[in-house]
């Protein structure tokens, strides 16, 4: 379930074609959606606070909470393609890239049990905040490589779904 986010460049030619979702094969598009998977609700999101002259930039403050307020709650596993502040978002330079406003709206009311993103590829791994597993699934290294083997991981099925 790709997300959108890297550089604007890299989705030119997406842009040339009318409607992305049709050139897609096995998988869903999710862009400020939520999807069902086998009871499993899924929301993907491209948003990211500003960073270069990369696609899907916002503002920090109020236009990035604008955007972190339109996830549901309830949601089992968040995608975006920003880290929240402090987990998979630390740069080569020191400075982390993170959004604070994501983390505070996953802690105080998302609560998914997982959140999935990439954008800082030197952030790549696992971190928890005991609630939370938050996973950095860059697949390039900071030189854009493809290096970082995907991360893979279990969750339960709701009981009496499937």
């Amino acid at each position: 379930m790709p997300t959108l986010g890297n550089p604007l460049e890299d989705i030119e030619s997406a842009i040339q074609t009318q409607n992305i979702r049709d050139v897609l094969v096995n998988c869903t598009y999710i862009e400020d959606q939520l999807i069902d998977v086998m009871g499993i609700r899924i929301y993907g999101t491209p948003w990211q606070p500003e960073f270069c002259k990369w696609a899907f930039n916002l503002p920090r403050g109020e236009a990035c909470l604008n955007a972190w307020n339109r996830i549901p709650n309830n949601v089992d596993i968040l995608v975006t393609h920003t880290p929240p502040i402090g987990h998979g978002d630390l740069c080569c330079s020191g400075v982390r890239a993170g959004c604070v406003d994501l983390l505070t709206t996953l802690q105080k009311r998302v609560k998914p049990k997982y959140h999935v993103f990439g954008h800082i590829h030197e952030g790549y791994g696992i971190t928890s905040d005991g609630n939370i597993i938050y996973v950095n699934a860059s697949t390039c290294d900071i030189n854009y490589i493809p290096n970082n083997p995907p991360i893979v991981f279990d969750i339960s099925l709701p009981p009496n779904k499937y």
